[in-house]
């Protein structure tokens, strides 16, 4: 019995969920029929992170195209990559025939429009945009590392060891929900030289977006009581007091906890979104400042030049 079959409006919208992260751009005559086989929450994704890896470099400096699309395609296929290589599973971005396309495809636009309309517009319309795509990306995230993550442990790996493994279910959900800063955190593909380091979230804490994702699938695993000592660990000390205590958490069904984990990750990103598009404006300004008077200082240089060639001139 799950918490929430009191409101019924709740568990239609927790039904839907999945097939309204799936829809894809429609159109047509009749307004029903598919433009593109693209979903419309997976272009906005790509947009968001095609849009946030541009502002990283406009900022930090501008790199050749080949390095800021690795960089724009790690940072979207990431947490699928660690985990689909610590399962021994395929590469899910080789399964399908649109996903390299389109994130492909949204870089390019957003880095080399003509007008650079694409990258403007997002800036023009900030901080509605930033909000408005985190937020996006916080219901992809929350039903991803639930359903693609813990799920894909627990039910499509059933019968093998590592289904039964709490901290597989753990590891694989918090991964695939943050795996592309990870990987950044490691070998700095963000910067102009990549290189091997210790990850700065070993000394400095970390990120929101671990925390987010670790949060994320603790909270599913509780919520839907998918873990019980009697059944995964029978042997474990105090094991009947630990599901004792578990079961002192409100129970919901795997489709309800899949719509608050999207939710819960769609508000704390837009907040964070919008905190960091404040920041982002002032270090925008402040770079768009230090390059003018740089500018300015280059002419000033030349001028100088220019007067003491003239000086020399003038000597003679």
């Amino acid at each position: 019995m799950s918490a929430l079959d009191c409101l019924p409006q709740v568990q239609q919208l927790a039904g839907a969920y999945p097939a309204i992260l799936q829809q894809q751009w429609i159109g047509g005559i009749g307004g029903g029929d598919a433009v593109l086989p693209i979903g419309i929450f997976a272009t906005l994704h790509a947009i968001r992170i095609a849009y946030e890896v541009r502002k990283s470099v406009q900022v930090n400096g501008r790199r050749p195209l080949l390095q800021e699309l690795f960089t724009m395609l790690t940072f979207s296929f990431g947490g699928a990559i660690l985990t689909a290589l610590a399962l021994g599973r395929t590469q899910p971005w080789l399964e399908n025939n649109t996903t390299l396309p389109i994130y492909s495809t949204a870089y390019l636009l957003m880095a080399y429009m003509p007008g650079d309309f694409l990258y403007q517009f997002l800036r023009y319309t900030s901080p509605v945009s930033d909000v408005f795509l985190a937020s996006v990306d916080g219901l992809l995230r929350g039903y991803g590392v639930t359903a693609a993550g813990v799920d894909l442990v627990r039910k499509s790996m059933k019968g093998q060891p590592v289904a039964d493994s709490l901290v597989a279910w753990i590891l694989v959900g918090t991964v695939l929900g943050s795996g592309g800063g990870i990987i950044d955190d490691f070998l700095q593909i963000s910067r102009a030289a990549w290189g091997f380091r210790t990850p700065s979230m070993l000394a400095n804490g970390l990120s929101l977006d671990v925390k987010l994702s670790f949060a994320a699938t603790v909270g599913y695993i509780l919520t839907t009581h998918a873990w019980s000592f009697a059944e995964h660990a029978p042997g474990f000390p105090l094991s009947s007091t630990l599901d004792g205590l578990l079961r002192l958490v409100p129970h919901l069904s795997d489709q309800e906890a899949h719509l608050l984990s999207g939710l819960m990750c769609s508000a704390v990103l837009g907040t964070a979104a919008h905190v960091g598009a404040r920041k982002y404006a002032q270090t925008e300004r402040n770079a768009l400042a230090l390059a003018q008077r740089k500018k300015h200082d280059d002419v000033e240089s030349d001028d100088d030049e220019e007067d003491v060639d003239d000086e020399k001139d003038d000597s003679e």
